[in-house]
């Protein structure tokens, strides 16, 4: 049995599209040539990939099996071609990352900066994504490393731990509770709050925690990133919830405050997850127990402290 590559490139078009029609757009080719090229690969097959429905195509279990193996297949074969071609150009390596903005600001930077230093010759292509998203990429085999939080798992990746950071509530110098050293979040809570973006692992924290109140939450605005959570609460439109990180330079540079928020939940633990570290590419291999020693680094050195 041989597989044509344009044609498993063009299933996994049409499966991602759930259409004839869009994955021929997508793929600028005829919608009659690319329904021959799935007749002609369900007769190789001997079997059916897609069922006609009102929603569109749904796939059969074949397909879905077919669709994981094509989609690592290629990756594979697009592994390869950026590696010769990397060669070509004095380069020997790409290493697809994916990550939490919070993680990419706090810890990854600085990680992918010693990193290239020890080899100049590898490349990182680096994507932000909310958590639920990057691990969906690692999953779907469009990124070989992603760094999340949150309990957001897929039973077919492994997942080590990376960094934890601690969430402080930072708010005007004159708000009633500023001169508070510590502040549970339902007395927070009564207060307008700038809201994280939905989806985002602090959303889900804060959502969890809202919960088990009684009285309806006060989100005045949401917004993505934590610099403009400190230009909502400089225009005090709410307090916000930010990592002790960014706090610090918060309160070294405007007129705010930050008070140490006393929930368990406060403390957030970052992941890094993967496919099978057995089994990628010696460059992502080499990456991955980069950062699983920097963190190890990093906990030693705050145990000292």
């Amino acid at each position: 049995m041989r597989f044509d590559l344009q044609s498993l490139k063009l299933f996994v078009a049409v499966c991602e599209h759930g259409s004839i029609a869009r994955a021929a757009e997508a793929e600028n080719i005829a919608p009659s040539a690319l329904s021959k090229r799935m007749s002609q690969l369900e007769d190789m097959l001997k079997t059916a990939l897609f069922v006609r429905s009102n929603k569109g195509l749904e796939l059969t279990t074949a397909a879905a099996a077919l669709l994981q193996h094509a989609r690592v297949l290629l990756r594979d074969i697009n592994q390869m071609e950026s590696e010769l071609l990397d060669h070509a150009e004095g380069l020997r390596g790409q290493i697809r990352l994916h990550a939490s903005l919070s993680t990419i600001v706090q810890y990854i930077a600085n990680d992918i900066r010693d990193f290239v230093a020890l080899h100049p010759s590898l490349r990182i292509d680096l994507q932000e994504s909310l958590s639920p998203a990057v691990v969906r990429a690692v999953a779907e085999n469009t990124a070989d490393i992603g760094v999340f939080g949150g309990t957001t798992l897929n039973p077919g990746l492994q997942v080590f731990p990376y960094h934890s950071d601690r969430l402080v509530v930072i708010m005007p110098p004159d708000h009633p509770l500023s001169r508070a050293e510590k502040v549970k979040f339902s007395e927070v809570a009564r207060y307008p709050l700038v809201g994280p973006q939905a989806g985002s692992y602090l959303n889900s924290l804060v959502l969890r925690a809202a919960a088990d109140l009684d009285y309806p939450l006060k989100l005045s605005i949401r917004v993505n990133g934590f610099e403009p959570v400190r230009s909502m609460v400089e225009a005090r439109l709410g307090v916000g919830l930010v990592p002790e990180h960014h706090a610090r330079r918060y309160v070294s540079s405007a007129p705010l405050v930050a008070v140490q928020l006393d929930e368990a939940w406060a403390e957030r633990h970052w992941k890094i997850c993967v496919r099978e570290a057995e089994s990628l590419p010696a460059t992502v291999q080499l990456f991955l127990k980069h950062l699983l020693a920097r963190r190890a680094v990093s906990g030693a050195s705050g145990a000292q402290e």
